[in-house]
């Protein structure tokens, strides 16, 4: 969730609002980051990983992966940016 929001930070101009929601359900427990930014431009993440800049793919879905969670990020250009954190829990 900090990448989620240090991203927000990063990427989007000092107007973007970003919101937090947390839910249970069924043993899940999901974090979704949203924001109103620019959002990210198709094939982005992918070239961002081509270059070694491995924030998404490493701070978010590799920790996430680590955990045995999942992630799912849903961006258009003009539209923000949601990210997604999945993850079972026990007990």
């Amino acid at each position: 969730m900090g990448a989620a929001l240090d991203n927000v930070e990063r990427h989007c101009g000092s107007q973007t609002r970003a919101w937090v929601l947390l839910e249970e359900e069924a043993g899940t427990v999901t974090v979704s980051v949203r924001d109103d930014g620019p959002g990210i431009p198709a094939g982005r993440l992918t070239e961002a990983a081509r270059e070694g800049r491995l924030g998404v793919a490493q701070s978010i879905r590799g920790r996430m992966a680590d955990l045995g969670g999942t992630v799912e990020i849903v961006s258009a250009a003009g539209e923000g940016t949601e990210v997604e954190l999945r993850l079972k829990v026990t007990g």
